[in-house]
């Protein structure tokens, strides 16, 4: 379908170059289309950017609810989901996220989003103590809310420029994970550690 070509392409190029410097007509030539055609579908950038991001928060959403349908431990289910978050480099792009100031109403999508997936890591971590792969006696709201916030800390940081930041993120998850769990949950986590060192 041309319109969610249209929003691909179009946040590969946010993700790279940032959203600002990215023109209609940059899209158009990248796809090979006219600009008259985008604006068949979106009135402007900033419309183009928010059903992008719409698009993005239903997949990624889709994604955890399939996961959740499959016979996963909330620990598995949290690891995978990682994966297939940091596939997308458009969540670490600092360009990107600086350039969301300056478009209001996508920035408040941006913030509707964030809540989404805060409110479903808080329920994933709950159904962890329940399952016993997490400690009984943890704030997850506390704990919720401070991986918010050290995940936007990291984006403009030069201090881990020596280091991939799938490395960077793949280590604090870990050490995250493995600080809150208990012994059933460090041995799927540490199952899974060895599994990704063949890869």
């Amino acid at each position: 379908m041309i319109k969610e070509q249209i929003l691909l392409t179009a946040f590969d190029l946010f993700a790279q170059y940032g959203v600002k410097s990215v023109s209609m007509d940059d899209i158009a030539h990248n796809m090979s289309i006219s600009k008259r055609t985008i604006y068949e579908f979106f009135k402007d950038k900033e419309a183009l950017l928010i059903e992008g991001m719409e698009l993005n928060c239903k997949h990624l959403r889709l994604y955890i609810e399939q996961l959740e349908k499959e016979p996963y431990t909330v620990m598995e289910v949290i690891l995978l989901f990682y994966e297939e978050l940091l596939k997308n480099n458009r969540w670490y792009n600092k360009k990107y996220y600086d350039d969301l100031k300056k478009y209001p109403k996508a920035l408040k999508q941006a913030e509707k989003n964030e809540a989404i997936f805060s409110d479903k890591c808080l329920a994933l971590l709950e159904r962890g103590k329940k399952e016993g792969v997490f400690l009984q006696d943890v704030n997850f709201k506390i704990l919720t809310l401070l991986a918010k916030k050290q995940a936007k800390m990291l984006c403009p940081s030069k201090i881990f420029a020596n280091y991939s930041i799938s490395e960077v993120y793949s280590t604090i998850l870990l050490t995250f994970l493995r600080g809150i769990s208990t012994e059933k949950g460090r041995i799927i986590l540490d199952r899974f550690a060895i599994k990704q060192s063949y890869k």
